[in-house]
């Protein structure tokens, strides 16, 4: 079995329906960004298979929780282009929007979307919390997706005030996730948002196992938030 049909077997015993198209499109994205990560660090992950399991079904775990009606979908905390290049393939009438703090990966992924032809991509390089304060920003996004390595109380204070009120927030986290709720869904209710449902994702591979938090922006994120990041890091919650 080669790799298109390994990651659409996938995709089948996920749930996920992947046509040979899009499977074709990730595996290529997946050989080139193996072959640039010898020369600029994207993902410690180097196996093929790992990499379709880790990587583009993980990711796309979160596709079916997406608003149907969802047009602008960024990715915070892309890394090496993960979820937003996945979804990006599986929702071409989407816009996908992928940032990321360090300027070399985002390059990277935007050159290789480039060269295979992956289009409705764009890609922003910065801290999410300054883009938050920006005007051109601030709630402007239908749906933020996010696999980034953080406590669900700070990412919630650097992901929601990006999304638009009747927009969503849908945070992939690991199994420990319990340990952060009780601060977390005091955060996500003081910056607008409304917790709707916590699914588990169960991979391949029993011990591979996240939960996919879904949150709703119901009203406005207050003005002061997001706060600096040093300050996120550094001072509890207020509220």
């Amino acid at each position: 079995m080669n790799n298109v049909e390994k990651l659409i077997a996938a995709g089948e015993k996920c749930g996920i329906d992947i046509d040979e198209t899009q499977s074709r499109l990730m595996i290529l994205y997946m050989e080139k960004l193996l072959v640039m990560n010898e020369k600029i660090n994207v993902t410690r992950i180097t196996d093929e298979d790992e990499f379709i399991e880790k990587h583009l079904i993980d990711s796309l775990t979160c596709l079916r929780f997406i608003h149907h009606d969802a047009k602008s979908i960024l990715d915070v905390g892309t890394g090496g282009g993960f979820p937003g290049v996945p979804l990006a393939i599986m929702l071409p009438e989407a816009e996908i929007t992928m940032m990321d703090a360090t300027g070399k990966k985002l390059k990277l992924i935007e050159n290789i979307c480039a060269e295979i032809g992956i289009r409705n991509v764009e890609f922003l390089h910065g801290r999410a919390e300054e883009f938050g304060r920006d005007p051109a920003y601030r709630e402007s996004y239908d749906c933020i997706v996010s696999r980034a390595v953080a406590n669900l109380c700070l990412l919630s204070e650097l992901c929601l005030p990006l999304v638009k009120k009747g927009g969503q927030f849908i945070a992939l986290k690991g199994k420990n996730y319990l340990d952060e709720m009780d601060d977390g869904e005091k955060a996500i209710k003081v910056l607008g948002g409304k917790i709707t449902g916590i699914e588990s994702c169960l991979l391949l591979q029993s011990d591979l196992v996240h939960v996919i938090i879904l949150i709703d922006k119901v009203k406005i994120t207050p003005e002061k938030f997001p706060r600096s990041f040093g300050k996120i890091k550094k001072e509890p919650f207020p509220g």
